[in-house]
């Protein structure tokens, strides 16, 4: 992996959820196409354990040990690639969902605010296209707004420009202790370990807002109860 990786220039803003995607956006689940989709998500998550999420899984093999070695929690693995998810669905325990979307998409429209109480992004793809770029100002809000008060998120990277603007992004975050590993390394985790390349790791806890410890909305947007963002005219 390069180590001089720089962030695309951004794409212009747009309402915050309403967010553009590899897989169609956030627009994509208000279809009647995927309601049925939709509702899995939704009752998967309304459940009263702890919910940690996944953000790229890849093969599976950490989310998939997670769950096995904790299940007290819920576990969200978010992959946009197919044959990732296809792959590794068969496998997972009950306590485990595994579902090809964008994980943009999915903490901007669907997660309720305050839910989450983990969140793990393992080596993110340092992409060149702004359309794909995971880590932007947009995506770090919710996240934010999606975490508990106490929960965390925790970023791995072996591409240290990327491990700077994230940090950047971050900015007003709380330093926190990492979760206990997971008991299986991811595959890109492997092969650093066994060529003894340099792993950037960062663990936080979002900064306090006015929404119940989530962070409170952008400005222009109120937060509505069901958690999502409208738009206020003339703030």
């Amino acid at each position: 992996m390069s180590t001089d990786w720089r962030p695309p220039p951004p794409l212009p803003p747009s309402s915050p959820e309403r967010v553009r995607g590899a897989l169609g956006g956030s627009l994509l689940y208000d279809q009647p196409a995927l309601a049925a989709e939709r509702a899995r998500l939704e009752a998967f998550i309304a459940g009263p354990e702890p919910l940690g999420v996944e953000v790229g899984f890849d093969h599976g093999m950490r989310i998939l040990e997670r769950a096995r070695r904790q299940p007290d929690w819920r576990w969200l693995g978010v992959e946009i690639r197919r044959a990732r998810v296809d792959a590794a669905a068969p496998h997972a325990p009950e306590n485990c969902l595994l579902w090809r979307a964008d994980a943009r998409a999915v903490f901007a429209a669907l997660m309720p605010p305050g839910r989450v109480s983990l969140v793990e992004v393992y080596f993110p793809t340092p992409t060149e296209n702004p359309r794909h770029l995971l880590w932007t100002p947009g995506f770090v809000d919710a996240v934010g707004r999606a975490l508990a008060p106490e929960g965390r998120l925790v970023v791995v990277t072996d591409v240290e420009g990327l491990h700077h603007h994230v940090g950047a992004l971050l900015q007003g975050w709380t330093e926190a202790e990492e979760p206990p590993a997971a008991g299986a390394l991811s595959r890109r985790e492997r092969v650093c370990r066994r060529d003894g390349l340099p792993v950037y790791r960062r663990c936080v806890s979002p900064p306090s807002g006015v929404e119940g410890g989530a962070l409170a909305p952008p400005r222009g947007f109120k937060l509505r109860p069901n958690g999502d963002l409208e738009l206020v005219v003339n703030p």
